[in-house]
């Protein structure tokens, strides 16, 4: 070894392992910055668009309240998670990684539900541009960012097994209760009750979840467990999804039932019981994401 590398060596030994983050970075190029931004602003300007002129959505009420929810949700929570984490991700946070794909994964499946849980309207164009824009920036993102640095600092400190279990419990009862809600209209002659009184005519949310989200939990927790690559990056993304999609839930149910309380499409009653899948969200997100003991 060279005197340099030796030098170099020892600099990083003393180092305090907080400030690793630090030294590391997180050079993910420009790209993903350029769609980061251009989607905060199409997906503010959809959000304010449907919170502003809900007459030009031609659904039933429920359904334009449970949107304006999921917009309410998506300019107040998730678009600040997504701005707030780029910028720290750019002073070299690596750590934040995790809320910036965490955001863009929750803005996919949003703009998934805008364009296929409401009728054709004058903002399909800015619903498919959120869906396109999230989804070639995780594509972007995932590709120039170095997994290395990043299992460095992301979830040292979390109690694997619980943190699986959660992910685990999660996609099992989210499945139980789509295929409770799927599998009785398949046997029968009627249509599925959830879609009672919505103007759809088949479940977005079902469809995302049996494709992509169950299976993405799963594949998290064993990854989490088994220290492969990505796994952790991979939890933590779920983990800031996960709790904002319950927020959204929550407030969306409650909007749902304030526009049509006759409507079976929402629930107030369910606003309560997502606060608390929320609360506990953030705490098993605030377990995997504790930072590195400042230790020399």
């Amino acid at each position: 070894m060279t005197a340099v590398g030796s030098i170099a060596s020892r600099v990083a030994a003393e180092r305090p392992e907080g400030e690793l983050e630090e030294a590391t970075g997180a050079r993910v190029g420009r790209l993903p910055f350029v769609l980061a931004f251009v989607l905060a602003v199409v997906a503010a300007g959809a959000s304010i668009a449907a919170l502003a002129l809900p007459g030009t959505i031609a659904s039933p009420a429920v359904t334009v309240g449970n949107m304006q929810g999921t917009a309410l949700v998506l300019l107040l929570v998730t678009l600040p998670v997504l701005i707030v984490s780029t910028l720290r991700v750019a002073r070299g946070h690596v750590a934040w990684l995790i809320g910036w794909l965490g955001a863009l994964a929750s803005i996919a499946y949003q703009a998934v539900l805008f364009l296929f849980g409401t009728p054709f309207n004058p903002f399909f164009h800015a619903y498919v541009a959120m869906l396109s824009l999230s989804v070639w920036s995780m594509v972007a993102l995932c590709a120039s960012i170095d997994v290395g640095a990043v299992e460095r600092v992301v979830g040292r400190r979390a109690p694997r097994r619980a943190v699986a279990a959660y992910l685990v419990v999660n996609a099992v009862l989210f499945g139980l209760l789509w295929i409770q809600a799927t599998v009785p209209a398949l046997l029968g002659q009627l249509p599925p009750a959830f879609l009672a009184g919505t103007g759809m005519t088949t479940g977005p949310v079902q469809v995302i979840d049996f494709a992509f989200t169950l299976p993405a939990m799963f594949a998290g927790a064993w990854l989490l467990l088994r220290g492969r690559r990505w796994g952790r990056l991979l939890t933590g993304s779920l983990l800031v999804a996960l709790a904002v999609e319950t927020t959204s839930i929550g407030v969306d149910q409650w909007m749902g039932h304030a526009a049509d309380p006759a409507s079976p499409a929402a629930s107030a009653a369910l606003t309560p019981v997502f606060g608390v899948l929320t609360l506990l969200g953030v705490v098993f997100l605030a377990l995997f994401a504790r930072p590195i003991r400042r230790t020399s």
